[in-house]
């Protein structure tokens, strides 16, 4: 419809302007903060510093972004009545909203993925560059494919551990063979699940095949030696938030199948698609703000107040389940209530307004 078409090419152009300023100032800042902190300051350093920068302050900022540019964009159509003139052709503000609507799915569908594909790795690149060049201390809570070898004099273990959560040392997906120096196996480990004790480790369910003794023993919560301190890996550990949205979703899943506390990994999960959401619920709710009430003052009062209480509402999940080590369950509540509110404020865009 040439109608969406004139609707959508406009509110772009003022997306992509109000954007290029919020981009800019983070480029500030960047800049500020790579010529002022970093002790390297080589051009190289410099550009995967901003590569990894920029997409995530636009990432972070978008709410505000959408809502500034949504609330201005409408305010130049209600001024010259266009909401009234098309409802006057019998379309509902729904859909005469609708390519708005449309864009902020595509934005937070975006999102979703990014954090799938792409924002967790720019921010694990971003905390490294500065671990590096700003000497900045980084404690991870996560290992992932964690392989090593252990010499002694006369043989040779062979690590692999799929993960490791430092928080409470519990493991799942432990590999190990011992070999001579001649590489003749010894023994070899297959374990499900597990606890890493210093320099031992507490094997919860598993098997252990001896290849001298050509016996296969059935491991329950049994202790084994193996001479390589925690301490040791701590190095290869990486943040929960450099894990990709699939990855903590398998996690917590394990957790659930080997009976742990999976919630801290399904909190961070919600918190990622809550937050990719928030331009849509936003988009809904400024649109249904404004169209209702036709006051830019009024409006814009609601987005200072819908802005921190959604991004409130989003961090609720990741705070409880990792700071206070409570269920997620509880961060459902405020969820439901917002997605609540977002239909309610749907069809109430599709009845229309007196005006």
């Amino acid at each position: 419809m040439l109608f969406d078409r004139y609707i959508l090419l406009n509110f772009l152009k003022l997306f992509l302007s109000v954007s290029i300023v919020v981009i800019f100032l983070a480029s500030i800042y960047g800049f500020l903060d790579f010529f002022l902190s970093f002790k390297e300051k080589s051009l190289k350093v410099a550009v995967e510093y901003f590569i990894s920068l920029i997409p995530l302050s636009f990432y972070y900022s978008s709410p505000l972004i959408l809502s500034v540019s949504l609330t201005f964009f409408l305010k130049r159509l209600i001024d010259k009545k266009t909401d009234l003139i098309v409802q006057s052709f019998g379309l509902s503000p729904l859909r005469f909203s609708l390519p708005l609507i449309l864009f902020s799915l595509f934005l937070s569908s975006f999102f979703i993925l990014g954090n799938e594909f792409l924002f967790p790795k720019l921010l694990n690149n971003l905390k490294k560059i500065e671990k590096a060049y700003k000497k900045k201390e980084f404690k991870g809570e996560i290992i992932r494919n964690l392989w090593f070898l252990k010499e002694t004099g006369s043989s040779k273990i062979y690590f692999y551990i799929e993960n490791l959560d430092l928080s409470n040392s519990i493991f799942f997906n432990l590999l190990y063979i011992k070999v001579s120096k001649e590489l003749e196996p010894y023994e070899y480990l297959k374990a499900k699940s597990g606890k890493w004790q210093g320099k031992r480790i507490l094997v919860f369910s598993g098997r252990l095949f001896n290849f001298i003794k050509q016996k296969n023993e059935s491991l329950i919560f049994k202790e084994i030696n193996i001479q390589v301190s925690l301490e040791d890996v701590k190095l290869f550990s990486e943040s929960i938030d450099f894990l990709s949205l699939s990855y903590l979703i398998k996690l917590s899943l394990k957790g659930k199948e080997f009976g742990f506390n999976s919630d801290i990994y399904l909190g961070e999960a919600i918190f990622r698609v809550f937050f990719s959401l928030i331009p849509l619920f936003l988009s809904v709710a400024v649109i249904y703000t404004y169209l209702k009430l036709r006051e830019l003052k009024k409006t814009i009062l609601a987005n200072i107040l819908l802005i921190p209480a959604m991004w409130i509402i989003s961090i609720f999940p990741k705070v409880i389940t990792q700071k206070a080590g409570e269920s997620f369950y509880i961060s459902f509540i405020p969820i439901l209530l917002t997605i609540f509110a977002v239909i309610y404020a749907t069809f109430s865009l599709k009845r229309g307004f007196k005006v």
